[in-house]
């Protein structure tokens, strides 16, 4: 039976464990050395004056899997890395931060990094010639420049100190919305409409962002929906357009249901077959969203089969909680009469990640309400509750993720703010303070230790002096601090604190700037803003 809320854990801060998953498949990956990342392993690197192989992988990514089966399988290979490197495999799920900071704009990405943590030289699946000729390249070069690598990080490590400083002074405390904000505000959403617009494709629904691929892009949909109820109609017609190409296409699972992550192809033809649960989660808000504004059954249809893929294949009954994705498998999804009957179903990831845990309750909130499914209110409700017991840090902030119970990395922004918006939601349905409570706790402590009053923006993570490599500085993530600020606007309208209201103008005024040259993913934040305009919270 799943527990209940509770606003502080007995659960001390636990250490990070290690977690190295590898292909399903046959491979030779694992008779690599692999260490944690952590400063353990930088200051082995430190002491045997070797570079640093760093791997970024993620347990749902078929090239991941490929990676290990055939280069990081090489007697060669593996015998270069363990002699001459020391070597880290990340699981970018379980770290964000090291992922955001690393990774090689894919899957799986590869960093040589100095003994220090700069890159020397990264890719994107790497196949055994060339990571032959790069480990021995770039291993001549580390020897033989030492001195000028060690001289350039010792620069770049001076200014992130510098830049540090900035970030722990105490600030001059919160000014108001400026004029000219407001202004900008309540132009954005229109504004950023007429972009969307622009990157519209006519043939094929969806987003012209990447000649090579298609995602879904849900938040910038949304934003369309949001906008057809301002006598733009044209937008409506875009967005149920975009869903139907989606499901027809190929990026809909027609078979368990299901969204892949993205296409390969504009017309959604070549899925990358992995299923997440964070995209999935958005997605469902967006079915349910369309639904109710078209009342066109087609979509009430696509949003209970996508319910009933998630509960048939990422819900736990027992944890009350949801599995993190479904790995990709071309040959599983190859069309055709026996391609899934003789194969084994893809691997579930069931470790709990608390921010995509929130997402999808959040999204089962909304279709309960929206589509009259009032079982799965109660599932939510479970699920919330159990979040809350399992995952809460007795520091008043939640830990990132669990693997067979016992959770790690807390802190974290993205899992503060996406379980704040899920206790909202909770709490707007039943009026159970405990939840607007809890939710205010979390946005305290994310206050307190993250928001950096000078610059009106939150940090992706506590302060850390023994962070190593590009973690010694914090990035103020877009998404993030969108959702921050409704967070913060929604708990000022519930509880009548003037005080919440102000930071969360603050905030969301103080991504105006980052918002401009973000593009397409800053859709979320276009959504907060017509969403404050529309309850008149600015």
């Amino acid at each position: 039976m799943c527990g209940k809320v509770v606003a502080d854990s007995s659960q001390s801060s636990l250490p990070i464990p290690e977690v190295f998953r590898f292909s399903p498949r046959p491979n030779q990956a694992h008779k690599i050395h692999w260490r944690s990342w952590g400063k353990d392993a930088f200051q082995e690197a430190i002491q045997q004056d070797k570079p640093i192989f760093l791997m970024i992988m993620s347990s749902w990514c078929q090239w991941c899997h490929i990676m290990d089966e055939t280069t990081l399988s090489e007697p060669s290979i593996i015998s270069i890395i363990n002699n001459d490197y020391i070597p880290i495999r990340v699981d970018s799920d379980i770290r964000p931060d090291v992922n955001q900071r690393y990774n090689q704009n894919g899957w799986p990405s590869v960093a040589l990094l100095s003994s220090e943590g700069e890159i020397l030289w990264g890719g994107v699946y790497v196949p055994p010639k060339q990571m032959l000729y790069y480990l021995g390249y770039v291993r001549r070069y580390y020897s033989e420049h030492r001195l000028e690598i060690a001289e350039q990080v010792r620069d770049l490590q001076d200014r992130r100190f510098t830049r540090s400083l900035t970030q722990v002074l105490p600030g001059s405390g919160l000014r108001p919305l400026l004029s000219e904000e407001r202004v900008a505000l309540e132009d954005l959403p229109r504004a950023a409409g007429a972009v969307l617009r622009d990157l519209f494709d006519a043939d094929y629904g969806g987003f012209t962002i990447h000649p090579h691929l298609k995602f879904p892009h849900a938040e910038a949909l949304e934003l369309l929906l949001m906008l057809s109820r301002d006598k733009q109609p044209e937008a409506l017609e875009m967005v149920c357009y975009s869903l139907s190409q989606m499901r027809d296409g190929g990026l809909w699972d027609k078979e368990e249901g299901g969204f892949f992550r993205y296409s390969a192809a504009s017309d959604w033809s070549m899925p990358h077959t992995e299923k997440m649960l964070e995209e999935n989660a958005a997605m469902l808000r967006l079915v349910a969203l369309t639904a109710h504004a078209t009342q066109d059954q087609q979509w009430f249809d696509l949003a209970k089969r996508l319910l009933l893929y998630v509960n048939n294949t990422l819900w736990q009954p027992q944890s009350c909680l949801f599995s993190g994705s479904q790995s990709a498998d071309e040959e599983y999804y190859e069309p055709g009469p026996y391609s899934r009957a003789s194969r084994e179903a893809p691997h579930v990831d069931t470790t709990i990640y608390t921010a995509w845990n929130a997402r999808m309750i959040s999204s089962y909130f909304l279709a309960s309400k929206l589509l009259n499914y009032p079982s799965l209110d109660s599932i939510a409700m479970r699920a919330l509750d159990a979040l809350c017991e399992r995952m809460m840090h007795r520091d008043g902030c939640v830990y990132h993720y669990a693997i067979d119970g016992s959770p790690a990395l807390p802190g974290q922004l993205t899992d503060l703010v996406w379980l704040g918006h899920a206790l909202l939601d909770a709490y707007e349905l039943h009026e159970h303070k405990r939840y607007l409570e809890t939710a205010i706790a979390l946005m305290h402590f994310a206050c307190q230790e993250l928001l950096d009053k000078e610059s009106g923006l939150f940090y992706d993570y506590p302060v850390d002096p023994e962070a190593m490599g590009r973690l010694a500085v914090r990035s103020q993530p877009l998404a993030e601090n969108a959702v921050a600020a409704e967070c913060l606007l929604r708990m000022a309208a519930y509880s009548k604190r003037a005080n919440l209201r102000d930071t969360g103008l603050l905030v969301l005024s103080s991504c105006l700037n980052k918002y401009y040259r973000t593009g397409i993913q800053g859709a979320i934040y276009a959504c907060v803003v017509a969403q404050a305009i529309e309850n008149k919270w600015l």
